[in-house]
């Protein structure tokens, strides 16, 4: 549970939960739109029912919850932990419920509560004298703004559900962090563009406040309840031949992005003219260069390289002999990487009775953690995007006595959506991902505690850590001790 309440017992609000709770009656009042940025584990569900409860009694809201994971615990905790509300005024559906219950709950409960992909076919079939909402209430606002694309910066179905609502109903944003860029076509001015994700939701949803956790932690008492989580650098030693791969591949991207930034400069000057050289990986996608393809084919390669097994991805690297890479080299890659092996060595160091998590991208790498962990003695569980029973993987690592031995959590990075581990003490990540947002949620999973980011040593790798790492400590002051 990420609040501070007992079920069935009336919730006891901390100061900054009732100055948010203020703030968004005033802007109800006003009928200005608001965004609330609240961090893990600060008790946005909480608020959001409070919101619904108290400030908004006797109004028609539409509660869109971004997945159906955050979709099942919401419905769970507002009927079985805060208390529900009266009769039947708050129904839900999902994609399983049937087409013509859908229509009935839009048009005559009070609160209607739905994944929005979910909502939005069902309201489409209802083109005529639809439903009007007094407040429309978005859990995880920051992901309805598209990472990278053209024109269309909101993602589906916002692009259509948002201009539709902003006119009549008011809009609530309920995000842990509005801290990122996103990159779009600007066509007017025939550019791509990083812009801040708050200005864009600004642009899209007008008259809009935003309650941030800056205000939060000079204003309130938010930061007693901030759980600290402490993050590490772990550095690996590669195989020399590894070493070796990476080297040609970096310089074989180097010499790519150079060609591609040539040939864009000599056909549209001011494309890129907003954009970094260190960003152009961000936005290779959207280019037409011809060496394109060949660069973002060597960037995933080279992602491949420090996150699957060498059995998975050394088809790849057979494919790079242009740019020196030889058999033999790819031969002297050893079969377990060095990466697996410090994830054991980490484990044998840690308490009997310690649970932990270790985050990975790929399903082999998680697969072949499983084998080598059990294999040592530890009790491993498994959460990816094949399982479907999370929940039922979950409570069994979280009630696992630890009497038993050493619990380890594994999880990919589709697996571990929506998903909080506040059990474990210690979080392992295996491989980053570019983006700071995602790295700073996975890594407050645990609800403080200590990360360690794992990564190969002298390699570009290690840069990436590096630059991750900085970025999270200025976004994200509060929480986080880089070490």
């Amino acid at each position: 549970m990420d609040d501070n309440n007992s079920p069935q017992t009336v919730i006891q609000l901390r100061e900054y939960q009732s100055v948010i709770l203020k703030r968004l009656k005033k802007n109800f009042d006003r009928k200005i739109h608001c965004i609330a940025e609240v961090d893990t584990g600060l008790g946005k569900r909480v608020l959001t029912y409070l919101l619904i409860k108290e400030i908004l009694p006797t109004h028609r809201v539409l509660l869109l919850l971004h997945s159906t994971t955050s979709y099942l615990e919401t419905i769970h905790y507002f009927e079985k932990e805060y208390g529900g509300f009266k009769g039947s005024e708050f129904q839900s559906f999902s994609s399983r419920t049937p087409t013509w219950l859908r229509k009935r709950i839009i048009t005559e409960a009070r609160i209607v509560a739905s994944t929005p992909q979910t909502f939005a076919n069902v309201f489409e079939k209802i083109p005529l004298n639809r439903p009007k909402f007094d407040a429309v209430i978005i859990n995880e606002v920051d992901k309805i703004v598209r990472r990278q694309g053209d024109s269309r910066l909101l993602v589906f179905p916002y692009n259509t559900l948002i201009p539709y609502f902003v006119q009549d109903a008011w809009i609530v944003g309920m995000t842990g962090t509005l801290r990122d860029s996103h990159i779009f076509y600007d066509r007017q001015q025939d550019q791509i563009k990083i812009r801040d994700e708050k200005i864009t939701l600004d642009r899209r949803i007008p008259d809009l406040e935003i309650i941030s956790m800056d205000e939060l932690m000079a204003e309130t008492d938010v930061d007693s309840y901030i759980q600290y989580t402490q993050i590490k650098k772990d550095l690996v030693q590669p195989s020399e031949a590894l070493r070796t791969i990476l080297e040609y591949i970096d310089e074989a991207i180097k010499g790519l992005r150079e060609a591609i930034l040539e040939e864009q400069k000599a056909e549209n000057p001011t494309l890129l003219e907003m954009i970094p050289i260190s960003q152009l990986a961000l936005v290779s996608g959207m280019l037409e260069a011809n060496d394109t393809q060949k660069y973002n084919g060597l960037l995933l390669t080279r992602k491949y390289a420090v996150s699957m097994q060498v059995d998975k991805y050394k088809k790849f690297l057979y494919r790079l002999k242009k740019f020196g890479i030889e058999k033999q080299m790819i031969h002297a890659i050893p079969k377990t990487n060095a990466k697996v092996k410090r994830i054991l060595q980490l484990l044998a160091e840690r308490s009997v009775s310690s649970k932990t998590v270790v985050l990975c991208s790929y399903l082999d790498t998680a697969h072949l953690l499983v084998e080598k962990v059990r294999a040592k003695g530890f009790t491993p569980f498994l959460v990816t995007g094949e399982v479907r029973e999370k929940a039922e993987v979950l409570n069994a690592f979280k009630s696992h006595s630890t009497k038993r031995g050493n619990t380890i959590l594994i999880m990919t990075g589709v697996g571990e959506r929506d998903i909080d581990i506040p059990q474990a003490d210690l979080l392992i990540v295996y491989d980053v991902v570019n983006t700071v947002k995602t790295m700073y949620q996975r890594m407050k999973r645990t609800r403080g505690g200590t990360v360690l980011t794992l990564c190969y040593r002298d390699t570009f790798e290690e840069k990436k850590v590096d630059r991750l790492l900085s970025e999270i400590a200025k976004r994200y002051p509060w929480s986080s001790i880089i070490e």
